[in-house]
């Protein structure tokens, strides 16, 4: 009788077993950021992120394109019928790309299981196109640990690790507040260690001090949202990093393109709208 149930729980235990290995092999892992070989974007180049209020009411999407090259600056979804994508998948087919660039990190989706503009928006939908022509993908954003650096040169350390603590909430915000604010920056504590503020972030209740120090006459964090202009500093901490953001877009198509490649990039609409002067 030990025998047979000591069977029965091996044959469980390598049941479960297989099922995670296949889960592994079929999910979509994220991609890796694309990384420059050499950095040579002007900063005149683009429309600086300060001045970008100034022109919000251009078309969405927002297309820049080339012989070699389609960047769509497509409004952010999690819509599977959006009709926005609908463009994407034209323009895909019309440049049968070989390379694929997305904002971001995307996540972790089981296909058939998952929807990909459902769990990841659209750069979900790309990635399913990708995958189904076998093109790579990458994103074409810098790492959070390259922006961190970066931004040094005009935040103190606390106000980066506040910021890159909070920015995927800020963005999430619009597809409704989740059921507890604080479990869903958990994840992103870790992002305080980029600048050297591991200690004082340890948990929601460092993210309420700190935040309180900056913003004593609120809103509270759990509130705000980046479809609107992000509060105080925060707002000239999301205009350089886009600046940052934009120059590396600029310089990634314009290597590609260098190399042959035929570069498919999506991102948001101010992106696509900034970077487009690079490109006349």
């Amino acid at each position: 009788m030990k025998n047979k149930t000591l069977r029965i729980g091996l044959w469980m235990i390598a049941i479960i077993l297989s099922m995670l290995g296949t889960i592994y092999l079929v999910a979509w892992k994220s991609p890796q950021y694309y990384k420059l070989e050499k950095i040579s974007v002007s900063k005149d180049s683009i429309v600086p992120f300060h001045d970008y209020g100034a022109y919000a009411n251009h078309p969405r999407p927002f297309i820049v394109e080339g012989e070699n090259f389609v960047i769509v600056g497509a409004p952010h979804t999690r819509n599977p019928k959006n009709p926005d994508l609908r463009l994407v998948h034209q323009k895909w087919n019309r440049l049968k790309p070989t390379i694929a660039l997305v904002e971001g990190r995307l996540g972790f989706l089981i296909p058939y299981v998952m929807d990909p503009v459902k769990q990841l928006g659209e750069g979900g939908f790309v990635k399913k196109l990708a995958n189904k022509d076998g093109v790579p993908v990458y994103s074409w954003d810098l790492s959070k640990e390259s922006l961190a650096v970066a931004l040094q040169d005009s935040f103190s350390r606390e106000q980066i690790a506040l910021g890159q603590i909070l920015n995927p909430y800020f963005s999430n915000l619009r597809f409704g507040k989740p059921a507890s604010p604080e479990n869903y920056i958990q994840p992103f504590l870790k992002r305080a260690a980029y600048v050297g503020q591991e200690a004082g972030f340890k948990n929601a209740g460092d993210v309420d001090l700190a935040w309180k120090k900056y913003f004593p006459q609120g809103p509270d964090w759990r509130d705000v949202s980046d479809e609107k202009e992000l509060p105080g500093y925060l707002s000239f901490m999301m205009a350089a990093s886009n600046d940052l953001r934009n120059r590396h877009l600029v310089g990634v198509v314009k290597e590609l393109t260098a190399k042959n490649e035929k570069v498919f990039l999506l991102c948001g609409s101010s992106h696509a709208f900034c970077v487009s002067p690079a490109f006349r």
